[in-house]
């Protein structure tokens, strides 16, 4: 399960215990740092936390400071930096070279329990949503840090700049972030309603995989998938193979028809199939219907010249479709746990357009730098840049 989920199921499970959390967001990052924006942790008053912010160097100071930052019910955006060369940044395990900015809102306030049940109702119909959040702004009616546009591809679905003079703005961005399906920083301008920086959030839907085989190498990669958030289906036409008992995790278990294999199955252009049946003619018929679906990925076990040979007996085109034979990045595995592993981290590699590669090897940055969209206001600037929080 991700953080996002995770922290939704909590909220949803102990609405009590979290009537008083906070809720952090990483809103921006200028230079490194471990997380990228969208990041979120949950601080909970009984101590406990989900999710993270970094890679521990600042939840520490967040979770002491987190109620105090929001005192009033205000929200506030705090920047953590952590490029610094003094003793203090390094004493405190930082040194990552960047400054994240960070939101912290209390899950009480009604603009934040809007929009975390806009997310959880979107998760659960696995639609692709966009959150925009004002992070600074120099005043207006309406217009404050926190106050939120909620959006899908049908339109505006709530929040409080709903009406505002910043709202038609908010819009175009919000359709642009649909598009591109990556989050960004939108400096809005006088000309479109006031100073402002609003982050732009794409939040997508669970990647979903679909697993053709059920035995028991099947079972180490539902559990890893699982440990991403994604939506896992499972299929095998062996009743007695294809079981929730046998795949608890996953989110459907599904026994394949013979007349029409994937009933019950949704296969898209965003879905990644993996391969693992172990039965060359129940592949030959499989991937009769799928290769009309265009999955995203398709990841086939088994050497490279089984599907070769499977490809040109079944004699559909295969151009959009990214085929993976045999599949799995070169761990050195052998073993169903290691296979797996394998499996996972290609297809994770494959949705963000890596290579999966050593990272030392890599040249450049690790992570691609947030995005920004627009010319920055000076006044914002000074606002965003010189409360630094101090680590005390």
């Amino acid at each position: 399960m991700n953080e996002l989920d995770s922290i939704l199921s909590t909220l949803d499970a102990e609405p009590e215990a979290a009537r008083d959390a906070v809720l952090t967001t990483v809103v921006h990052v200028k230079g490194s740092a471990y997380r990228r924006p969208g990041a979120r942790m949950l601080i909970l008053p009984d101590g406990r936390r989900l999710g993270s912010i970094s890679g521990g160097c600042l939840e520490g100071d967040a979770c002491r400071k987190a109620w105090w930052f929001t005192e009033g019910g205000k929200p506030s955006v705090r920047i953590y930096d952590t490029s610094s060369d003094s003793d203090a940044v390094w004493e405190f395990g930082l040194g990552c070279n960047g400054m994240v900015h960070v939101l912290f809102e209390r899950v009480n306030d009604s603009g934040v329990t809007e929009s975390l049940r806009f997310l959880a109702d979107a998760r659960a119909e696995r639609r692709g949503v966009v959150v925009a959040t004002v992070i600074a702004e120099t005043g207006g009616a309406k217009i404050a840090t926190g106050a939120r546009l909620l959006v899908d591809r049908t339109g505006v679905q709530g929040g409080a700049l709903a009406g505002t003079s910043i709202e038609a703005a908010v819009v175009e961005h919000a359709r642009e972030c649909l598009l591109r399906q990556k989050s960004f920083l939108a400096h809005l301008s006088n000309g479109e309603g006031m100073p402002a920086d609003v982050f732009v959030e794409w939040i997508g839907p669970p990647q979903e995989l679909v697993i053709f085989g059920a035995g028991h190498d099947a079972q180490p990669v539902v559990r890893y998938a699982k440990e991403f958030g994604w939506h896992v289906t499972v299929a095998d036409g062996r009743a007695n193979y294809a079981t929730r008992a046998r795949f608890p995790e996953a989110d459907h278990v599904v026994v394949l028809h013979r007349e029409h294999p994937l009933q019950g199955i949704r296969i898209s252009r965003d879905t990644a199939v993996v391969m693992m049946t172990h039965n060359y003619p129940q592949d030959s018929i499989l991937l009769g219907h799928i290769l009309p679906a265009k999955p995203r990925y398709l990841g086939m076990l088994g050497p490279g010249s089984r599907t070769v040979s499977l490809l040109e007996e079944v004699g559909l085109p295969t151009a959009g479709i990214d085929i993976h034979a045999p599949v799995g990045l070169d761990l050195g595995s052998d073993a169903p746990v290691s296979i797996a592993l394998a499996i996972v981290a290609e297809i994770q590699a494959v949705l963000h357009g890596r290579q999966g590669g050593l990272l030392k090897h890599r040249r450049g940055a690790i992570h691609d730098a947030a995005i920004e969209s627009g010319e920055a206001n000076e006044i914002l600037n000074q606002n965003l840049e010189t409360p630094v929080c101090e680590l005390t």
